[in-house]
């Protein structure tokens, strides 16, 4: 049991020097963002998924006053789990 005890010790004080290595060090570092949520870019296109059925599902594309333009259709094939486009719809000309 000595040499099991002595070990252990060992291995205690390993630990708190790295204990104290990991402390001093990070907290030396600074992370700052720079985000302003009221300073957003109104032109943004905004897009929202619609389920279309069988796999195939859409993307609708809006511009800032919310009318939607555009709907890409995609087809996802469970097989092969990948996502194909299809083709790309104009809704102002389809009225």
């Amino acid at each position: 049991m000595d040499g099991t005890n002595k070990e252990l010790r060992r291995i205690r004080i390993t630990l708190i020097v790295i204990a104290i290595f990991i402390l001093f060090e990070t907290g030396s570092r600074t992370v700052t963002v720079d985000y302003d949520p009221n300073n957003w870019d109104s032109n943004l296109i905004h897009s929202k998924m619609v389920q279309l059925g069988d796999g195939y599902f859409g993307v609708l594309t809006s511009d800032k006053d919310d009318t939607y333009q555009y709907m890409k259709v995609y087809y996802f094939d469970k097989e092969k789990k990948e996502v194909i486009f299809i083709n790309e719809r104009d809704l102002i000309t389809m009225e």
